[in-house]
């Protein structure tokens, strides 16, 4: 006999446009159970599951808690409210809510509001203060209404049904007389919440070099964009694990992303499920083309796009860091275990579409680089790692150079090491100090020699330009999103275990100059989320954004 023993959504919390797609657990005889769907057109013994989706109404009265969108409001903070400053900011759902609000980032808000002179904002002589608000509504007699809104096992919320709950019913049918059998499941969703819209940034542009025969500007993305198989509860577990799935993340990203409108947009961490599944289809129809390479042995890789009336593709190439580390391997197991990372990186060779006949080309490199190694619970240090792959990728980018006179080379991703670490001054620099504590420790010589750890690739950071702004009022807070030492970001990827740079653009400096940059988010603006990721921040980095035009070499 069949039945469903079992409904449940990854998440109880609808928002617009991702959708709904329940877990069903159907039981199809005494002791088999299945979570396969049982359509009308192949029926099991006779007998099919009919969904239909209903929008109920929702309590006219009751206001959504600001950092909990599910649940109601039931405080407020009490100066905002008087104030009628901050009133959507200061709405929560519990106590402990609000006080940890007030933790995080609402007592700055009031802070800020008194230094601006404000002094119906000042701050409660006690740590917080809130009055009680009774948003639901008690009649006894308030009776919803509901519409039939689908009859698909899945639903996307529109719209129209924010502000609504959302009931599922499926129904056990009889495939010959189509009778309802009575063995039906339901559950019932909290209200449905509009899709957070992405914190704007703009194009900041930025002083370029002044020669005569630049090409026309373009755009270059860089975005560690968080595989669901690194968006753990154990890594991430302060982020309402609704807001890490999956199914919510991708409409943020990809709202994101098509908002940046890059002529090259270069992800790391994209799962070769969702590249095929949702992110290459959407954005071939936007017209971009792809190249991919997935990590060794792992489920996400690179995945590099060009906008198809910018570009058109000339070749590529995969540096498996696994295969060129093999040497050194063997058959030592410690060996194997700090040299077998599983990262790539993947080179493009792009050309200019132009209809006047210029063959320019690019080359650009897309790489996510991390380095681990946990023995009996214990963190290992593996900076010899770390920059034996950087100085890898540069030796396949000078390969290239090598061989393409005068191309313009750009190198981007996450490359997991801090400014003015070695690696990072091996690519600024071009060499390395010998005598660094850094470079002491290379059980598995692959250090050596230290004289060959070395490129003659003019590269610069993307990001070093803000440091180059005037010193004008209106570009001050761009100068101060940079480190001053190393004029790189202060910060691209928020986590509470690490809040730090990771995330570079590269370019070649003898043959690029950098004309705008996509201004860095203010940590201010991450603090109020705690750490990321978060509903309104759908990665774990930040992207970074750059505008290049490609100057004339002269022999």
């Amino acid at each position: 006999m069949l039945s469903v023993t079992r409904m449940e959504l990854d998440s109880n919390l609808p928002i617009v446009g991702c959708e709904l797609t329940p877990k069903m657990y159907v039981s199809l005889t005494s002791d088999t159970v299945s979570t396969d769907d049982v359509l009308n057109s192949v029926p099991i013994e006779g007998q099919f599951l009919r969904y239909t989706w209903y929008r109920i109404e929702s309590d006219a009265n009751a206001i959504p808690c600001n950092v909990h969108p599910s649940e109601p409001t039931t405080i407020q903070c009490d100066k905002c409210g008087n104030s009628k400053r901050f009133v959507a900011q200061s709405n929560h759902c519990s106590p402990k809510c609000y006080q940890d609000a007030w933790l995080s980032h609402h007592k700055a808000a009031h802070e800020e509001s008194l230094r601006l002179g404000e002094k119906d904002m000042i701050l409660p002589n006690h740590v917080w203060v809130g009055r009680r608000l009774r948003y639901q509504n008690t009649d006894p007699s308030f009776n919803p209404k509901r519409w039939m809104i689908g009859h698909t096992r899945t639903y996307t919320p529109t719209t129209k049904d924010i502000g609504y709950f959302l009931k599922l019913e499926c129904d056990v049918i009889c495939a010959v007389t189509f009778e309802d059998l009575k063995r039906s499941r339901t559950l019932e969703t909290s209200r449905v919440v509009p899709l957070p819209t992405p914190f704007p940034r703009n194009l900041v542009p930025v002083i370029g070099v002044d020669v005569r025969g630049k090409s026309k500007p373009f755009t270059v993305l860089t975005y560690n964009i968080l595989s669901d198989t690194s968006a753990s509860d154990k890594q991430y577990g302060y982020c309402q694990p609704w807001a890490r799935t999956w199914t919510y993340r991708k409409h943020n990203l990809l709202q994101e992303i098509v908002g940046y409108n890059a002529d090259v947009v270069c992800l790391q961490e994209v799962q070769n499920s969702h590249l095929n599944g949702f992110l290459a289809p959407e954005l071939i129809r936007l017209g971009y083309d792809f190249r991919y390479q997935r990590r060794t042995d792992k489920l996400d890789g690179c995945a590099t796009f060009f906008k198809q009336n910018k570009f058109s593709f000339v070749k590529d190439y995969c540096i498996e860091f696994d295969k060129i580390a093999q040497p050194f391997v063997g058959v030592d197991t410690l060996a194997s275990q700090r040299l077998i990372q599983n990262n790539i990186a993947l080179i493009a060779v792009l050309q200019f579409v132009d209809p006047s006949g210029n063959l320019q080309q690019i080359c650009v490199a897309n790489t996510r680089l991390e380095v681990q190694l946990v023995l009996e619970g214990v963190k290992q240090d593996l900076k010899d790692v770390m920059l034996w792959q950087v100085y890898r990728l540069l030796k396949g980018m000078s390969t290239i150079a090598e061989y393409s006179k005068g191309i313009p080379m750009i190198m981007c991703g996450d490359f997991n090491m801090t400014p003015e670490s070695v690696p990072h001054l091996l690519v600024v620099t071009g060499k390395v100090d010998p005598s660094h504590q850094d470079l002491k420790y290379d059980p598995n010589g692959i250090l050596q020699p230290l004289a060959e750890l070395a490129h003659d690739l003019p590269l610069v950071s993307a990001y070093s330009a803000f440091s180059r702004l005037p010193t004008d009022a209106m570009f001050a807070k761009h100068k101060m999103s940079v480190n001053s030492s190393s004029v790189e970001p202060l910060f691209t990827k928020c986590s509470k275990e690490f809040t730090g740079c990771h995330d570079y653009i590269f370019y070649t400096a003898n043959n690029l100059s950098v004309e705008g940059l996509l201004e860095l988010v203010e940590q201010k603006e991450v603090v109020k989320n705690v750490a990321l990721p978060s509903p309104q921040w759908p990665s774990s980095h930040i992207a970074l954004l750059a505008q290049f035009s490609c100057i004339p070499t002269y022999k």
